[in-house]
């Protein structure tokens, strides 16, 4: 890993491939020694996107402040398992922001969540989920509620054979919630934390040391 001093460094918003500024993402490609770009192809898909997402969407002040999760985003690597991974993350999005479903549907947006853990671990089928899905979907239209809808993409993701839009939607629904209403870079710090626990459980990836190099230069 290539050393920079990040007192200096600036995380400006969007992406500058032609300059020598750079974003979030940007910084972690080239502190991996790799070419300069807002999404390494070293780095977890949905882990990159969320990066950007906040990257992007918060104000100066609280944009340097995720300099901090600069070690943990280049030890985010893609595994052959980021399916199942994306599915956990999604459930995770959907229990981290579950205080704002109004307790009468609170039931609703368990069920749905507890479809998608229980299709991960092979005690449910897929329409188990599709049914918990449209049953928090159509919670949470009638209740203007994301949480809701975040269940319901958790569990959709997990019925569904390319998991991947769903979980980009479950994870992106919880950011937005939290960019309005909680910590978003508390969030940030417990989502990354979540990430390396599921790979370390769904992939065997052994805990990265904080020298090794997750991306290759090329």
């Amino acid at each position: 890993m290539q050393e920079f001093n990040l007192e200096v460094i600036r995380l400006q918003p969007g992406s500058h491939p032609d300059s020598p500024d750079g974003c979030l993402m940007e910084w972690v490609a080239l502190m991996a020694g790799a070419v300069k770009t807002d999404r390494p192809r070293c780095i977890n898909e949905l882990v990159t996107s969320v990066a950007i997402h906040l990257n992007d969407a918060l104000d100066e002040v609280s944009r340097q402040r995720l300099k901090a999760f600069l070690p943990l985003l280049l030890r985010a690597r893609r595994s052959p398992a980021d399916g199942r991974i994306g599915v956990r993350m999604a459930i995770w999005a959907a229990m981290s922001i579950a205080e704002s479903v109004p307790e009468r549907l609170r039931p609703v947006h368990d069920r749905a969540v507890q479809a998608a853990a229980a299709r991960l671990s092979g005690s449910a089928d897929d329409a188990v989920c599709r049914a918990a899905a449209v049953a928090a979907a159509e919670a949470g239209a009638k209740a203007r509620n994301i949480a809701l809808y975040v269940a319901a993409d958790a569990a959709h993701a997990a019925g569904a054979d390319d998991p991947y839009a769903g979980t980009v939607n479950a994870v992106s629904g919880a950011v937005r919630w939290i960019l309005r209403h909680g910590d978003p870079l508390a969030w940030f710090g417990e989502f990354l934390t979540e990430h390396a626990a599921a790979l370390l459980d769904e992939a065997g990836v052994p805990r990265v040391l904080e020298g090794d190099l997750v991306c290759s230069p090329a």
